[in-house]
């Protein structure tokens, strides 16, 4: 057999053993010699590839199975490899792996068996192993194809080994790589918070964002790393900024919301519930932007809010507590004492709204309902005293008519 074809069989057998892991195999000094091999294994190499190009696996198998059993000193990194390519076309993981290692037993530096190794080794679960021979593989194919790397860095995630992965995903993300790839960055931010290390994936992600149009996904992952570090005022920008250039979903826009808030803007805070309002009703969200809303000092917009919302979510507590405040605030006592008796009447509970009933009821001029709230408020301990005093002052303003 000419030597193009035994070398065209392995090539072959490398892009099935491991479809997701390209790797340029290098020839010569780093691969078996072919002239190495004996007659005996030619002739069982070529029967193999012939059976096996007929789509008859398990008389290639036994071919081979014969030759190792009958001429034990000929074996080959070239009769391993291939023979490990039968199991794993059989779905036999564990004697593939064998085969694999026996392999690089001939020859320590044949990169498409490390390649292979490390895939049969993910998918059994042995990760560990999985990741070092993938970084084995990087190493002989010339330390060029970094997507080698990567993968050696999710199986060191799988085998709880975390600081091993951040290592390389640093190295990937840090331009020694070229440019990196998104899930690269991607993989550095999750691993850096999830083990509470930001530091070098924040330098990553800001250097890229330094860089002329900086692809958008950068400023949520800027976002998420903010957020973890508790600098919510960067993290508003760097949210706000991607919703500049991309729409946000519902979540990123409650978020942004959210955030700004906390910041104390309720008025920006106001604007992405509303819109988030647009993409889906809540009236969770619905009370939330009313009550921004209602920070802000708007409380037109904020009453408007709140009655809109009203009319869907008619048993909302606290909407009904909110257009009580408003009411209260513009010296409207009988809309205000209306709004918080049905807060007190949907939340019994809450003695602060019943206690304000009772305020507003008797700055009204609904003593007989002041009266009834204000008794009831005054079973709470800490509406006790002022509760009992409106009482009083009210009983003092009775006796002077």
């Amino acid at each position: 057999m000419k030597p193009s074809l035994i070398l065209s069989l392995f090539v072959i057998l490398t892009l099935i053993s491991a479809p997701n892991l390209s790797v340029a195999g290098r020839t010569g000094e780093k691969c078996p010699d072919e002239n190495t091999l004996t007659r005996q294994a030619r002739i069982a190499l070529v029967e193999a590839q012939k059976l096996m190009g007929e789509e008859k696996i398990k008389e290639a198998k036994i071919t081979l199975e014969t030759f190792v059993r009958e001429y034990p000193e000929e074996n080959h990194a070239y009769v391993a490899y291939t023979m490990a390519g039968i199991y794993l076309e059989q779905g036999k993981m564990e004697a593939a792996l064998a085969q694999y290692e026996k392999t690089i037993g001939f020859c320590p530096a044949y990169a498409p068996a490390w390649q292979n190794i490390g895939k049969v080794c993910y998918d059994l679960g042995k990760y560990s192993r999985a990741a070092t021979a993938l970084e084995k593989t990087w190493e002989l194919t010339g330390k060029e194809n970094h997507a080698l790397r990567f993968h050696a860095a999710a199986a060191y995630i799988s085998a709880k080994a975390p600081q091993k992965a951040l290592t390389i995903l640093e190295f990937l993300c840090s331009g020694q790589a070229g440019a990196p790839e998104e899930n690269w960055v991607k993989l550095l931010v999750h691993l850096s918070i999830e083990q509470k290390t930001p530091g070098s994936a924040v330098k990553t992600v800001e250097r890229l964002l330094a860089q002329p149009d900086p692809k958008p996904y950068l400023f949520l992952l800027a976002t998420s790393l903010y957020l973890d570090m508790n600098l919510y005022k960067k993290a508003v920008q760097n949210l706000d900024a991607y919703g500049l250039i991309k729409s946000l979903t519902r979540a990123e826009q409650i978020l942004l919301a959210d955030l700004y808030n906390n910041l104390g803007i309720p008025a920006r805070a106001a604007e992405n519930y509303e819109k988030s309002l647009a993409l889906e009703p809540s009236q969770k969200i619905h009370e939330r932007m009313a009550t921004a809303w209602f920070d802000a000092c708007e409380y037109e917009t904020a009453l408007a809010a709140a009655k809109q919302g009203l009319t869907t979510y008619p048993d909302s507590y606290a909407l009904w507590k909110l257009v009580g405040w408003i009411h209260y605030e513009a010296k409207a006592f009988v809309p205000a004492a209306e709004a918080f008796h049905q807060a007190s009447t949907l939340d019994p509970k809450d003695a602060k709204s019943l206690f304000m009933y009772g305020l507003c009821s008797c700055r009204a001029g609904d003593n007989e309902s002041a009266r009834k709230a204000l008794q009831q408020a005054a079973c709470n301990v800490n509406y006790k005293d002022r509760a009992m005093g409106l009482i009083r002052q009210m009983e003092a303003a009775a006796e002077k008519i």
